[in-house]
């Protein structure tokens, strides 16, 4: 959630202290309201102890005639009244006052006013601040009675001073108790954040190194194999990525920028040797030469535009629609004019074979397939089209019965810029892109690519995802 400006200043920046005032926060409400709870408990229970011995029978009536005064006509005495000498129990805390009245006050109060004996009474209280003075904060118990004569009151003062500093004791000591174990708990949550959050910041620290030019480092895992753990072999598995796509990319443009360079180059000797010697140079054949080598400088253009695009996104699936691969297959067979002379033994399925895709895309992946069989066949191209009802998938074999490819090399027949020729001379074939188109285009169809084991030649497999018309 986003804070105004002026109170993000009072969000804490580090996880580590987020989690711990959450916790304080956390610890610290429901100690609260517990310690209220039993502060208020302890002030009604002190209080009503007070209020039962208040109440015994042998503290009503042990007064002396000692302790009278006359009080005015609003109750209060004229002077302090004092307490009486012979107590039964709880000495330190009764007094006995005799107030004597007009017979004017014995009489019914008026309407609306307090009667002379509701001003005397109290049933006590209690403060729960726990600096409050136990000799005058509190307020005692009162309890008046008619004298004898019926000439005032005989009122009973309970002080509850002894309750009061009871109370202050347990109130200070539920308050202490309470912050304490708030910041205990603070305190524990900070040390056990920050051991948790400990090799966090080792793995933040060492990440921060990295640079493209280190991604041989990687960052420390911890030995609990918790949470943190794996995330550390999780971000090592994909630097172990990040540096293998770098290293390939590296390589991709050293052999890209030597594929380019190749064709400029006789580009560039062709034409200055026509121009040294203008009247002895052969001028269509330079014209046809250049041409070669311009349309090949094309092609290896576009094949790396088109992996580049393939790399970026799978934007083409938004452009996948159902197809007959039947037809594809016979298109890209029939303008084949091989110029070797060789034979193409086109074989497909009566019905239609309906896969979901990109057809141009499609189309180049059948046309590399055959460009590749024509560029190592020595006299016959198989092309084999099938549907696999089990696996729902559409089958297209590929055979040649060229020399083959050895098994040691199937594993990076597929790579990028990766022929098998190590002359790599201008006769010999493409630039090595072919199959890598196809691998990929096959890939973002869902579909696989691969080598069947053959006893002539090679055997390419083409596998797409296909469902009946």
């Amino acid at each position: 959630m986003l804070l105004p400006l002026r109170l993000r200043w009072l969000r804490p920046a580090t996880m580590r202290m987020r989690l711990t005032l959450m916790a304080a926060l956390i610890a610290v409400v429901p100690l609260t309201v517990a310690a209220a709870g039993i502060a208020m408990a302890t002030r009604a229970s002190l209080l009503q102890d007070a209020q039962q011995i208040s109440m015994k029978p042998e503290l009503r009536y042990a007064v002396g005639a000692k302790g009278r005064t006359q009080v005015t006509a609003s109750g209060k005495p004229v002077q302090n009244c004092g307490s009486t000498s012979p107590m039964p129990q709880s000495r330190q805390q009764v007094s006995f006052c005799l107030f004597l009245y007009d017979l004017s006050l014995t009489q019914p109060p008026l309407p609306g006013k307090p009667s002379v004996y509701d001003s005397l009474t109290s049933q006590g209280a209690l403060s729960l601040k726990p600096w409050t003075d136990p000799t005058h904060g509190p307020t005692p118990i009162r309890r008046p009675d008619a004298y004898v004569d019926l000439q005032g009151y005989v009122v009973m003062i309970y002080s509850m001073e002894a309750g009061q500093a009871r109370l202050n004791t347990v109130v200070w000591s539920l308050t202490g108790g309470a912050w304490g174990l708030t910041l205990l708990i603070a305190g524990s949550t900070w040390f056990a954040v920050g051991r948790v959050l400990r090799p966090v910041e080792t793995i933040r620290a060492e990440f921060a190194e990295l640079s493209a030019h280190h991604l041989d480092r990687r960052v420390p895992v911890p030995r609990s194999g918790n949470e943190i753990a794996r995330l550390a072999m999780t971000m090592n598995i994909t630097l172990d990525r990040l540096q293998t796509a770098v290293e390939q990319q590296r390589q991709f443009t050293a052999d890209a920028s030597h594929e380019l360079r190749t064709p400029l180059a006789c580009l560039r000797t062709e034409l200055e040797l026509a121009l040294n010697r203008p009247s002895s140079a052969n001028w269509p054949q330079v014209v046809r030469d250049a041409h070669e080598d311009t349309m090949r400088l094309q092609e290896l253009t576009e094949n790396l535009l088109l992996l580049a695009r393939l790399d970026a996104d799978d934007a083409t699936q938004k452009t996948y629609v159902a197809m007959d691969l039947t037809d594809v297959v016979r298109e890209e067979t029939a303008r084949r004019r091989s110029a070797r002379g060789l034979t193409l033994d086109v074989h497909t399925e009566l019905g239609p074979i309906i896969v979901q895709g990109h057809r141009a895309l499609l189309a180049r992946v059948i046309g590399n397939l055959l460009d590749n069989a024509e560029r190592h066949a020595n006299s016959t191209i198989a092309v084999r089209l099938t549907h696999d009802t089990h696996r729902a998938e559409a089958v297209l074999d590929v055979l040649d019965d060229g020399p083959g490819i050895p098994p040691e090399d199937h594993h990076r027949i597929f790579e990028r810029l990766t022929r098998l020729d190590d002359a790599r001379a201008r006769d010999a074939g493409g630039a090595g892109l072919g199959l890598a188109i196809a691998h990929r285009v096959t890939t973002i169809h869902q579909g696989t690519l691969g080598i069947t084991p053959s006893p002539r030649g090679a055997h390419f497999t083409l596998r797409l995802p296909a469902r009946l018309p």
